[in-house]
């Protein structure tokens, strides 16, 4: 008998809600990349949707949101 999978918690500290996304970077690129949740790796850090929705990058850096259900983020300009 397989035993239930165990949930993935929330990389954050002091979180305990379910992971939804895998977040993975690369420091020469200055890329960081939000994924629907992968297999787990040690490269790539779980994420709740909560503070997967807040993420901010440092300044210089690139975010690359892939998650299947999220909307492509539109600049403000852009919308006009």
């Amino acid at each position: 008998m397989v035993p239930p999978a165990v949930p993935r918690r929330c990389a954050r500290p002091d979180c305990a809600l379910t992971a939804a996304a895998s977040l993975s970077y690369d420091y020469r690129a200055r890329t960081v990349w939000l994924d629907d949740l992968f297999a787990p790796d040690p490269a790539h850090h779980d994420l709740c949707d909560g503070h997967a929705a807040r993420l901010r990058v440092p300044s210089g850096w690139q975010l690359i949101d892939r998650r299947a259900a999220t909307a492509p983020v539109v600049p403000a300009s852009a919308a006009h």
